[in-house]
């Protein structure tokens, strides 16, 4: 089971330097575009974002029942 915390770890600070390189390019430009020209890329980037929150959700459900008993 610990294998599933490393993963989720792993995913939240992958998601959160990401963002946070995002919203610091917002901070010096202003504005930061982003633009995907191939549609089976970005359409994979959103699968695996979903997948990403779905695992993250039931790794905290699967906490807070293990934390019940």
């Amino acid at each position: 089971m610990k294998i599933r915390l490393y993963t989720l770890a792993l995913l939240v600070l992958a998601m959160g330097s990401f963002l946070l390189l995002h919203f610091g390019l917002i901070l010096v430009y202003g504005r930061f575009y982003i633009y995907e020209s191939n549609p089976v890329v970005l359409l994979g980037e959103i699968t695996f974002m979903v997948v990403v929150v779905v695992f993250g959700g039931y790794c905290l459900i699967d906490q807070l029942r293990k934390n019940e008993r």
